[in-house]
């Protein structure tokens, strides 16, 4: 379902037969992202010559915003961004937050996602489906995703007080403390506003530290990966 190309970048294999779509998930052999390269570095990464960047402030928010062009290092605060527009790179960056790609290969729109627990919580990513609905027209069911790769549910210690915010389905109680499976969480947010092709990685960062950086398991001390979709001219 997912394979790694020659720039240790993560793609979805049924997104191939999307011809007129860039995508993919960073990983420690693309590079790290913590200090944001130029647009011409972080295309050259992605396989995607010619591309400029709409990336974010993020800010573990509720907030999408749609980027009409590329706004390079003027970043707004949001943890959402999405586009129809040709030559746009949008992104977001993270080291153990769950990235998520849409696509509607319909409308020929895209949108890049942060969602930590906090986003999850404030509903980043059903307000993203429903910002491309309402601005590019898309229909939720043409809508497909990708959940990159983030911190596991083997990891993901929680206390009660993260633990309670989420559907009990989505939490072990089976160990000394709780533990949250925010992909699952995520994938029922897409289930439940409609959105039927869901891709997911199911790796941890936290437990590939070779592959992936991880702020929890390296103690803030790590990288950023970089997750990106745009559309080609």
């Amino acid at each position: 379902m997912f394979r790694v190309c020659e720039r240790g970048v993560l793609r979805i294999s049924a997104w191939d037969r999307h011809r007129w779509l860039v995508h993919g998930f960073s990983t420690r052999a693309t590079g790290d992202f913590l200090e944001w390269p130029g647009d011409s570095e972080v295309a050259g990464a992605f396989g995607a010559s010619g591309f400029a960047t709409a990336t974010l402030k993020q800010v573990h928010s509720h907030v999408c915003v749609r980027a009409v062009e590329a706004w390079g290092d003027r970043r707004p605060v949001a943890d959402a961004v999405l586009t129809d527009r040709a030559g746009v790179l949008v992104g977001v960056r993270t080291a153990d937050c769950v990235p998520v790609l849409l696509a509607d290969p319909v409308t020929q729109s895209v949108a890049a996602i942060h969602a930590g627990w906090r986003g999850a919580v404030a509903g980043i990513l059903p307000n993203a489906v429903s910002a491309l609905a309402a601005e590019c027209g898309v229909r939720v069911p043409d809508l497909e995703a990708a959940i990159g790769p983030g911190i596991g549910p083997c990891c993901f210690e929680v206390g009660e007080d993260v633990a309670s915010r989420f559907s009990q389905d989505a939490v072990d109680r089976g160990r000394a403390k709780p533990h949250v499976d925010l992909g699952s969480v995520l994938a029922g947010q897409l289930a439940a506003v409609g959105v039927e092709t869901v891709h997911a990685t199911g790796e941890c960062t936290s437990c590939d530290l070779d592959r992936y950086f991880s702020y929890r398991a390296e103690r803030g001390h790590t990288g950023r990966m970089l997750a990106v979709a745009g559309l080609r001219r």
